[in-house]
């Protein structure tokens, strides 16, 4: 494998890597139409199931599920953005250490 196929690679994954902020929008948006949902869910389906606990339990039981499942999606969408900005560092503090000279090395 010669050097400029390993460059090449790393110019690639740090392109895609600078989209990151895009998906991490799609997350929070995905977020969001989750919470809208149990919001809706819970001021159509509440009000007519009042006259008894369970009923209410049972009207908004299945909305508070789907919202705790999008809180535990969003914050694995935010672990894994949060991943990547840390892998951008380090591959922009790579790129930065390979253009500096060495400290061994002197211009004649």
């Amino acid at each position: 494998m010669c050097p400029d196929d390993t460059s090449t690679s790393t110019d690639k994954i740090e392109d895609r890597l600078e989209q990151v902020g895009r998906y991490s929008r799609f997350v929070k948006a995905g977020l969001g139409v989750i919470v809208g949902a149990f919001l809706l869910a819970t001021l159509t389906l509440l009000p007519e199931n009042l006259d008894s606990v369970p009923a209410a339990v049972d009207a908004v039981l299945m909305p508070l599920i789907f919202v705790g499942m999008g809180l535990l999606l969003f914050g694995i969408g935010m672990h894994l953005h949060l991943m990547h900005l840390n892998l951008i560092r380090q591959l922009r503090q790579s790129r930065e250490s390979e253009s500096e000279p060495s400290e061994g090395e002197h211009d004649p």
